[in-house]
């Protein structure tokens, strides 16, 4: 006995939902293990890096620090956010928020990665010269080390960048330390 049409229908509609169904929860729970992971590593990357910088602006602070004034700091914000878009979302897609030059760098391989590395050090630059604490510091800097390793995974590496958003995250939390600090 051949099952009718209606029945392979509904047996092939039912696969359908269900297969959209799993994919929807698989990659719900793929993002939650990655964003897991790749806070650890900003952790562990952070807490690293933050004695060094707190030891060099002990070191500043004995020498006298510089302040800068209100039109340099606007300049620099300015800068920052320039960098952010332009590394992360230069061009805006609905889903992803937007593709940046930290994609594109990343279609080539070693040298990509550190193009994209040395321009978004501007950024951890930027937030030095603004007077950022080290505990800040240290994470910008991980976040990048993050951006750079995620990157380097070939293939994937690239929609890794497009999600993860080094340079944007890395200007809000700039623009929050900035605003709590006032």
């Amino acid at each position: 006995m051949t099952p009718s049409f209606d029945t392979l229908f509904w047996i092939a509609a039912g696969a359908i939902v269900i297969g959209v169904i799993v994919m929807v929860v698989v990659r719900v729970y793929a993002f939650r293990i990655a964003g897991g992971v790749v806070r650890a590593a900003e952790r562990g990357v952070a807490a690293t890096i933050a004695p060094g910088l707190r030891a060099t602006q002990r070191r500043d602070a004995a020498r006298g620090r510089r302040v800068i004034d209100a039109a340099t700091e606007r300049r620099y914000i300015a800068q920052i956010d320039t960098l952010a878009r332009l590394m992360d979302r230069l061009v805006p897609l609905p889903v992803v928020g937007g593709v940046g030059l930290d994609a594109v760098f990343g279609l080539f391989p070693v040298a990509g990665d550190v193009a994209s590395m040395l321009v978004s050090s501007v950024v951890i630059v930027r937030a030095a010269q603004l007077g950022a604490p080290p505990e800040l510091l240290s994470r910008l800097l991980a976040m990048q080390v993050v951006d750079v390793a995620l990157g380097a995974v070939p293939g994937l590496g690239d929609l890794l960048d497009i999600g993860y958003q080094a340079d944007r995250r890395s200007a809000a939390l700039i623009k929050e330390w900035l605003g709590s600090r006032s």
